[in-house]
């Protein structure tokens, strides 16, 4: 692409309001197109991390769309994470990150370590990226499933390519404890648990999630009590 052809494609973005239901239709019928076979899609929709949910340690945080960087990429991320190391050694940043930490332990996050469900449904959902895509939860008939969708220049609708999908991570639909309702935090955001005790927060990224809601066995309120495995 052209420096006109990308100064087009922002100009439009910014111009023309995207049609953010199109864009999710589009993006759960490429990301249903790579599940395994006999996968019987019941229902999806975009999603992402909970806004208050913790970076996942960096062995836990895979690349996304990994073959598809470049050298200058890899630099950029080298020298961000220089920068991230300095941050840390000065005193004065250590002192308000620890009190931005403790603000975030007060809101939904995530419970269990990294390595249980929860935690990698967590560290799917905040992948190390170079590029703008999606990420769609798909439920089938015995499994849910996460794939990534890249986003055309224009971010209006799915990049054309087989290399613009990734299957990111999946479950049993019997691993799965309850959902609970977390819309009083922010609008579409839910908390989801396992049966090893472990939960996460999540988001859904645009109305019209309720058909993948109701997937869910069991469904809590806000004002519902959870612990452990939702018992």
């Amino acid at each position: 692409m052209t420096f006109a052809d990308e100064l087009w494609s922002g100009l439009t973005s910014a111009l023309v309001p995207t049609d953010r239901h199109a864009l999710a239709r589009a993006a759960k019928e490429r990301a249903a197109a790579v599940l395994p076979p006999g996968e019987r899609v019941v229902a999806g929709h975009p999603v992402e991390a909970g806004e208050r949910l913790p970076e996942p340690p960096r062995r836990f945080r895979r690349e996304a769309f990994s073959a598809q960087r470049t050298t200058g990429d890899r630099l950029v991320d080298g020298m961000g994470r220089a920068e991230g190391a300095l941050h840390r050694l000065n005193p004065v940043n250590a002192v308000v990150d620890g009190r931005d930490d403790r603000h975030h332990r007060e809101g939904p996050q995530l419970s269990g370590g990294w390595e249980s469900l929860g935690g990698q449904l967590a560290a799917v959902l905040r992948p190390r990226a170079s590029f703008r895509y999606l990420s769609v939860l798909l439920v089938t008939d015995h499994r849910l499933h996460v794939v990534r969708v890249r986003l055309a220049a224009d971010r209006r609708e799915p990049r054309a390519g087989a290399d613009a999908v990734e299957y990111a991570w999946r479950v049993e639909r019997r691993q799965v404890s309850w959902l609970r309702n977390r819309t009083d935090v922010r609008h579409g955001t839910h908390e989801v648990g396992f049966v090893d005790g472990s939960w996460m927060t999540f988001a859904f990224t645009v109305g019209g999630y309720g058909p993948v809601v109701e997937t869910f066995p069991r469904r809590l309120r806000h004002t519902d009590p959870i612990s452990g495995g939702g018992a």
